[in-house]
């Protein structure tokens, strides 16, 4: 039981001498009472891109035949890459049937898991509801594909943690990924995108920049962290449930293989991106001023102006790209936001050439359904899309670009913006997966689990699954992908 006695919190570090620190993953008693590949055949990547909210079906869905086919306005910032592209058109995030929760927080927790949103204590606007039962397919791959790599994935942000999950913890509405639960039915360990720029290409790239002394002594600070807060561990151990302990143990042990993958080689090719603003809090935006916050929006910190999310997002994604040429990792998630995308959108123009003045969540059904503003933030993302795609195929391997060695997978957690109904979901798969799929097609199933495109998602990166999530929502492979 979580008492005032035993109750941590959310800001807890362990520490140690010398002011060595880390932190701790989301815990029960939280609660209110690199190795160089180059004689390799070139690996196969996996990145996630997720924007939220859904889309306008009728302006996401291609014009034509299946492999003779246009986009409209709102898509065409792809239309460069529909040689590479599979639109799959008739999956339902059927999984969200069942579980907790709001329908943004149970499509977040099951687009990439196929399982169901558990219990637990955190408000959603929809019912409280806990994290996912199970770890999603980018963890799965990560585990079977990066293994002797600096980092088994990379998760990066541009505008999360935003309405009622603010805060920079994680939330149901904005988790998206997921490490497998450390006990049997227990809920999966969630994974949070990183949201600094700065920090982010600090710890992405260290003992990378050419500066041999300062980053010796980096390397060697930030290997030694357990070490040093061992103690303190052992003192917040003896405080929680077995649960906790074991999500305890899973988090030290992944911190412990970050560490020892800080150790590994890099091919001396590897570059080190240098157009990050070196000013500490450069890319923060602050809280928006003025703005109507209703009991819905989580409060007077949880609204930003968004300004910088534009710069941000597009620096984010090329920390991801480097570091998947780099070989660093080979399984990366660019997630724009989370569910709630509470940040303003005045860096958006409608059609008459004005600012938008709300919030994605405002033009979607906060305040009415307005789907000429939706378009513009619709066409923003696809724009943002086809920037991760050309900064891919921009990195030559010889044979074939990054964009042509990887897969890339583009999902939401709802459908219809102003209903919240999540069949006919908008996947979008990327990229040639080193040759192993026929792009350049319009692919219309028959209403089928999504879990079967995750399926077969495992199944191209050589894991040979025949089932993957909820077994009641799923299957096998996606009939017609492969």
């Amino acid at each position: 039981m979580i008492t005032s006695k035993n109750r941590i919190s959310r800001r807890t570090l362990l520490k140690g001498a010398g002011g060595t620190a880390i932190g701790l993953p989301f815990l029960s008693a939280m609660l209110a009472p690199l190795r160089s590949h180059a004689d390799e055949a070139t690996p196969t990547r996996l990145i996630v891109f997720y924007n939220p909210g859904g889309t306008l079906l009728d302006q996401w869905r291609p014009t034509g035949s299946e492999n003779a086919f246009s986009l409209s306005p709102m898509m065409s910032s792809l239309t460069p890459f529909l040689d590479r592209r599979i639109f799959v058109d008739g999956l339902n995030l059927s999984i969200t049937r069942i579980g907790n929760g709001h329908p943004h927080a149970r499509g977040m927790a099951g687009v990439l898991t196929g399982q169901q949103l558990l219990p637990g204590n955190f408000n959603t606007n929809g019912g409280n509801a806990g994290f996912a039962a199970g770890a999603s397919v980018d963890q799965v791959i990560a585990a079977a594909i990066s293994q002797g790599l600096r980092f088994p994935s990379l998760e990066v942000s541009a505008g999360w943690s935003t309405g009622i999950s603010a805060g920079g913890q994680p939330h149901p509405g904005n988790i998206l990924t997921y490490q497998a639960p450390s006990m049997a039915g227990g809920q999966a360990t969630p994974v949070p995108p990183a949201t600094d720029p700065l920090n982010t290409l600090k710890r992405v790239f260290a003992g990378l920049d050419g500066n041999d002394e300062a980053n010796a002594q980096a390397l060697a600070w930030d290997v030694s962290i357990l070490d040093g807060v061992q103690d303190d561990y052992n003192r917040v151990m003896a405080l929680v449930s077995a649960e906790d302990r074991a999500k305890l143990e899973a988090h030290l042990t992944f911190i412990r293989e970050t560490e020892q993958g800080l150790q590994q080689p890099v091919d001396a090719s590897c570059e080190v991106p240098t157009h990050v603003d070196p000013t500490p809090g450069y890319y923060d935006d602050p809280i928006a001023e003025g703005v109507s916050r209703g009991e819905l929006d989580g409060g007077d910190m949880s609204i930003t102006t968004g300004a910088k999310v534009p710069q941000k997002g597009e620096v984010m994604t090329d920390l991801l790209v480097a570091a998947l040429a780099c070989d660093l990792t080979r399984v990366g998630t660019m997630q724009w936001s989370d569910s709630e995308a509470k940040f303003m959108l005045g860096f958006l123009k409608d059609s008459t050439g004005a600012s938008l003045k709300d919030h994605h969540h405002g033009y979607q059904h906060d305040r009415g359904f307005q789907p000429a503003a939706l378009e513009t933030i619709y066409r923003f993302y696809a724009e943002k899309l086809a920037y991760l795609l050309a900064k891919l195929d921009s990195v030559d391997e010889g044979n074939g670009t990054l964009l042509d060695n990887s897969l890339v997978l583009a999902v939401t957690e709802i459908q219809m913006p102003e209903t919240h109904d999540q069949s006919n979901m908008p996947f979008i798969l990327a990229g040639k997966a080193g040759g192993k799929i026929e792009t350049g097609r319009w692919l219309r199933v028959p209403s089928t689990p999504h879990n079967n495109l995750l399926v077969s998602v495992l199944n191209l990166f050589g894991l040979p699954e025949t089932t993957f999530g909820h077994p009641e929502y799923c299957t096998g492979p996606l009939s017609g992908l492969v």
